[in-house]
């Protein structure tokens, strides 16, 4: 069997060659812990500074709001993690990723309540729909920048003001927009940002959590004084290293990017004789999801990776699920549960994402007559 064609890029992205080749020293030369306070420990010290400077940097932070994480999953459990004084109310979008869903569950079985705001049938959260649910008790507003499955990118600033002028904190899970849009933590103005180093061709296992400058949080670990005795724990100078030089370079590429995730996706949807690709008015480029009426995702999925295209039918973190994925269903989405996502990467060529179409094509006929 031929190489597969990997269409999965949203699930995760292989390390980049320069990205490696920052994080390799540390592994084997300059493999000191950083806390040590003897000078080879201070060289190790002196990379995590570095490392937070340009993490910092990349989305108009200031180090000190940086702290470092092992992915998304804990930035965004962190950041969660609690309420304010007096606020017993939290607003979610309906379209969150399985780990900000599972936290907010945690926020109702502490006795608070807990809204989700649906998005249009753009997969959009718009701020008026935000409004509508905001309470002088809430203490704590969730919508993530892009979304995972159809990659609808959210009007941050005007729902972090909605947020703001009722008191309440705004977090937004970054993770799936390094690539594709600009990060500015403080235009927009959000209280609290999370990201993960393998959706920008880090390496698995880190990421950050950006906390505004005054906002006070409680530590996530305790047993250590790493990263300012918020989280505890031996610093992972490699990967801290790589997540600086990835999330450097991702963003600013920004626009090479688009441009290729466009032609690539352009390439593929064009040659396509079956589905109807899920629409929304604004949207990155690398992440599409099409509905293949009369033939379920899960069965195509499975179908496509046997003949060599590798996709997902939504988030790698819920797969199993016998459930479409919930942003379709909020959506209005027709026949979600015939859905797959198809996501582009910078490794993606023309010509695999032709091969890719003609391959799906070639199973959605074979499966439409089963």
């Amino acid at each position: 069997m031929k190489t597969p064609i990997y269409l999965d890029y949203a699930a995760t992205t292989p390390v980049d060659k320069e990205v490696l080749s920052a994080a390799l020293p540390f592994y084997t030369q300059s493999f000191y812990n950083p806390s040590s306070s003897h000078a080879l420990g201070q060289k190790a010290a002196a990379a995590v500074d570095f490392a937070r400077e340009k993490c910092a940097a990349a989305i108009n932070a200031s180090p000190s709001e940086i702290y470092f994480t092992s992915g998304g999953t804990e930035a965004i459990n962190w950041a969660m993690s609690g309420l304010p004084h007096n606020k017993k109310h939290v607003v979610v979008s309906a379209i969150e990723h399985d780990a900000v869903m599972a936290c907010a569950k945690r926020f109702t079985e502490n006795g608070c309540d807990v809204d989700f705001v649906k998005p249009d049938e753009h997969g959009i959260i718009r701020a008026d729909a935000l409004k509508s649910v905001l309470r002088e008790s809430t203490g704590l507003v969730c919508v993530m920048t892009v979304n995972n499955i159809v990659g609808s990118i959210q009007p941050i600033k005007e729902l972090a003001l909605a947020a703001h002028e009722v008191g309440a904190l705004f977090f937004t899970d970054a993770v799936q927009a390094v690539n594709s849009i600009d990060i500015d933590a403080k235009y927009t103005d959000v209280d609290m940002l999370a990201v993960s180093g393998h959706k920008f061709y880090a390496p698995k296992g880190i990421g950050l959590l950006y906390v505004k400058r005054g906002l006070s949080v409680k530590p996530f670990m305790v047993g250590g004084e790493q990263e300012r005795g918020m989280r505890a724990g031996t610093v992972d100078v490699p990967s801290v290293v790589a997540m600086g030089v990835a999330i450097e370079m991702a963003q600013k590429n920004v626009q090479e990017y688009n441009a290729h995730a466009s032609e690539v996706a352009n390439a593929f949807t064009s040659l396509l004789k079956f589905g109807n690709v899920v629409q929304c008015e604004n949207k990155t480029a690398d992440i599409i999801s099409i509905v293949f009426d009369g033939v379920n995702g899960g069965r195509l999925a499975i179908a496509l990776s046997c003949s060599g295209v590798c996709c997902s039918v939504g988030s790698a973190c819920s797969a199993g699920s016998a459930t479409p994925p919930q942003t379709l269903i909020e959506m209005g989405v027709k026949n979600a549960d015939c859905a797959v996502r198809f996501s582009f990467g910078k490794n993606t060529t023309v010509t695999s994402a032709k091969t890719a179409a003609q391959i799906v094509n070639t199973t959605v006929k074979r499966l439409m007559r089963v």
